[in-house]
């Protein structure tokens, strides 16, 4: 069953292998996404799922994936359940398999860092030297390219701690988006085209809400949209580009009307 041509893929499986995919089941999702160092966080629901499905959900190197959209699904959220995350629960007559899970969050707990260079290095070369380390692809890096550290630098301990001291030092913000290690100026956006959201294009749901420091909007499911992207806004009372800030998809695959997104963003310097 579908609305309005809405699609609902849930892949499951371990890293390096093909995995599952499960299309035409009923699966709720509430994504949480944030321009933070917190992980961002997921909760899927499948109905009525096979052991086996189960079985390999348990797995301790399991990896979710969650694509959605309207007629061409597009990926909203890649990870791994959370410890104690996967658990089976009876609802009247049916069975559902609820999944928690975070970005990056499995390996994220226990990730430690050490990097050092004796000479004068780069702040890219430092970023991509920590990506590595993590073993997750570097992507946005949107800082002052002359930024260098004329002495070398040493970095060693939690991940999160070296990551925050890094950024704080250099007036940028990292964040872990769809399992790549982002990393831009303070209060930047990623460089990605903006996305538009029309009350006259019919995807924009009601009037957007004001935020002390920009706006909150509430629209029909946008599956690229991402904190740091921008994204353009036009309506009666709100015209102009934001920086989304936090960044939520929530939707069933076709027993309920819930199929959109919510985003915080605030405005676009330049």
């Amino acid at each position: 069953m579908a609305l309005f041509g809405r699609q609902v893929h849930l892949q499951l499986g371990t890293s390096g292998s093909t995995g599952k995919t499960f299309s035409g089941f009923r699966v709720t999702f509430d994504v949480k996404m944030t321009r933070s160092s917190t992980p961002n966080e997921a909760v899927i629901e499948l109905y009525n799922p096979n052991p086996a499905t189960v079985a390999l959900a348990q797995d301790p190197d399991a990896v979710i994936r969650l694509l959605v959209g309207y007629d061409t699904p597009l990926q909203v959220f890649t990870g791994n359940p959370i410890k104690n995350g996967v658990r089976l629960e009876r609802r009247g007559p049916d069975r559902v398999l609820r999944l928690e899970a975070q970005d990056g969050g499995r390996a994220w707990g226990s990730a430690r860092i050490s990097v050092s260079f004796a000479t004068q290095t780069t702040l890219r070369q430092v970023y991509d030297a920590i990506a590595e380390q993590l073993g997750l692809p570097a992507g946005t890096i949107r800082l002052d390219e002359d930024l260098v550290f004329p002495q070398g630098i040493a970095l060693a301990g939690p991940a999160r701690d070296v990551l925050d001291r890094l950024a704080t030092s250099t007036a940028s913000e990292w964040f872990i988006r769809d399992g790549v290690l982002q990393f831009v100026g303070s209060g930047e956006d990623t460089g990605e085209e903006a996305i538009v959201f029309s009350a006259t294009g019919g995807n924009l749901i009601g009037s957007p809400t004001p935020k002390d420091d920009g706006i909150e909007i509430k629209a029909l499911l946008a599956p690229t949209l991402r904190p740091g992207r921008t994204f353009k806004v036009e309506s009666a009372d709100y015209n102009g580009l934001y920086v989304a800030q936090d960044v939520a998809f929530r939707g069933d695959s076709g027993w309920d009307q819930a199929f959109y997104v919510i985003a915080s963003g605030t405005p676009r310097s330049s």
